[in-house]
């Protein structure tokens, strides 16, 4: 079974996908080369709430990101391989996604994000989210695993360390997660899928 296949049919069992190794090897290690060589003042502190609403609160969130906006070589080819997954999902599942937007994501030493979901109150634009970890040679004792937190019942939490190449997606209005305070620099990309009538009435 093919990924973009093993995505869809986790996401119509279970509501979450993880997967190892996952992206072409060129694609992941173009990606790290990029977020590597990024300067820091291509990153800002990342907050919480949509556009106008959109505040720092560090008791919730301590990691910074940077807008992946296709304009280097790395972001088109990160860009294209989303625009692969969102056709094929589309006329898999149905989902009607019509956009993509993602972020690289730089933790530092003790950084985390508490247990929240990527859907915002009042929007449903947000349909999948997607997680690529970029981290070579990830230790146990680094931490900065994301919890998926499950709608078994009981819940059971599921984790995820944040190797490098390893995909994450999961529904965005269902899935709540978090990620533990990480022991030293992590980086990742995170990615919404959206769709085209985002607001709840």
């Amino acid at each position: 079974m093919d990924l973009f296949e093993a995505l869809a049919k986790n996401l119509t069992d279970k509501g979450y996908s993880i997967h190892l190794n996952a992206l072409p090897i060129e694609l992941s290690q173009m990606l790290w080369d990029e977020v590597q060589e990024l300067p820091a003042t291509h990153f800002h502190k990342a907050g919480i709430g949509k556009s106008g609403g959109n505040k720092v609160n560090l008791r919730v969130r301590k990691d910074e990101v940077s807008w992946i906006e296709g304009t280097t070589k790395p972001g088109v080819a990160w860009l294209k391989w989303a625009a692969s997954l969102q056709g094929y999902l589309n006329k898999r599942l149905f989902l009607g996604l019509f956009s993509f937007e993602s972020q690289f994501a730089r933790y530092r030493k003790g950084d985390f994000y508490r247990k929240h979901q990527d859907a915002f109150a009042g929007d449903a634009g947000r349909k999948l989210s997607i997680v690529i970890y970029l981290n070579k040679n990830w230790l146990i004792e680094n931490s900065g695993e994301l919890i998926i937190y499950t709608n078994d019942v009981p819940v059971r939490e599921i984790k995820v360390a944040p190797e490098f190449g390893t995909l994450v997606a999961f529904l965005s209005e269902d899935v709540i997660h978090e990620v533990l305070p990480s022991n030293c620099d992590r980086h990742s990309i995170a990615g919404w899928f959206r769709i085209n009538n985002p607001i709840v009435v």
